[in-house]
């Protein structure tokens, strides 16, 4: 695994294409069906979520970093 630093984390979002992520989580989520989501998933999402949302919302983060953030928590949003 890389070292969790800036750079790493900003080359794994600049090589996401995130229309194409966005698309494929959809059409995924419409196949599976959310009684395939494991509970505890859900069950940590509702507690820990609030603070990836608070996240999203800072204004240093590059416009894509916060993009990716936001298909997370839609996607999430809609399993949960």
């Amino acid at each position: 695994m890389a070292e969790l630093n800036f750079e790493s984390v900003n080359a794994q979002i600049e090589a996401l294409d995130l229309d194409q992520l966005e698309k494929s989580v959809s059409q995924r989520a419409n196949a599976v069906g959310v009684a395939a989501i494991p509970t505890f998933i859900c069950e940590v999402w509702s507690k820990i979520g609030g603070i990836i949302k608070l996240i999203a919302k800072f204004p240093f983060l590059p416009p894509k970093w916060r993009k990716a953030l936001e298909l997370l928590i839609k996607t999430m949003d809609s399993l949960c």
